[in-house]
């Protein structure tokens, strides 16, 4: 892994080329209608001169900065972010939790056969193991199995709910390695309520992590870089 500052990060996330990049990928990939009208959005933007980032960004950012050995993601769907990551970084070995309801929020969620089609096409070359159940039990579970692993980067974008997005964020807090990065999404989203949950996250293991967060494009993200 190499070493990431966030103030590298915050520097470099909201260069043009990034978002840039984020839509070259996804046209790498199969979207539905919510993913092609996102990635139009971050087109129009940059192509006003805008700045912009969301969780896309932020780890695909990270991914070329860091160049992780490893990914865990809770809350996969079609797999868009987990692609930011191995498109970046193709021999990094991802861990994708999902409970795999469809339809969530309104869209699809095909399940694990088609996030590996998706990351084959855009030449995965590492690991790929699917955990699927309720991550509140799932993650635990592998945290149990594998006492010695740690991620360099680790992404919450699952179950939602207040109470099941704090378990989600205490059950990864202590498997992000020292110098990697926890990402947590939809901090504004108008349905939820993760911004307290996300303040709460800061406030409690503030002596292990420094944070930024981005409140203004898409619907918020959180960016947490566990210290060394």
């Amino acid at each position: 892994m190499t070493p990431y500052t966030l103030a590298q990060f915050s520097d470099d996330v909201v260069k043009p080329e990034n978002a840039t990049e984020v839509v070259a990928i996804c046209r790498r990939i199969d979207m539905d209608a919510a993913l092609v009208g996102w990635s139009a959005n971050i087109e129009e933007r940059v192509r006003a001169g805008g700045v912009y980032w969301d969780l896309a960004c932020a780890v695909r950012q990270v991914a070329e900065g860091l160049q992780p050995r490893n990914y865990l993601e809770i809350g996969v769907r079609l797999g868009s972010s987990t692609a930011m990551v191995a498109a970046t970084a193709p021999a990094v070995d991802i861990a994708a939790f999902d409970l795999w309801i469809s339809p969530y929020a309104g869209l699809d969620n095909p399940g694990p056969d088609h996030v590996r089609r998706q990351l084959a096409r855009i030449g995965h070359r590492g690991e790929l193991r699917f955990f699927d159940g309720d991550s509140r039990l799932t993650v635990p579970r592998y945290r149990e199995e594998n006492p010695l692993v740690q991620f360099d980067m680790v992404t919450v974008d699952g179950d939602h709910s207040d109470e099941g997005a704090w378990s989600d964020l205490t059950n990864v807090a202590g498997l992000v390695a020292p110098g990697g990065y926890l990402f947590f999404d939809d901090l504004t989203h108008p349905y939820h309520t993760l911004m307290p949950i996300w303040q709460r996250f800061q406030t409690t293991y503030g002596a292990d992590f420094e944070c930024v967060e981005n409140l203004n494009d898409h619907y918020g993200t959180g960016v947490a870089r566990r210290k060394e």
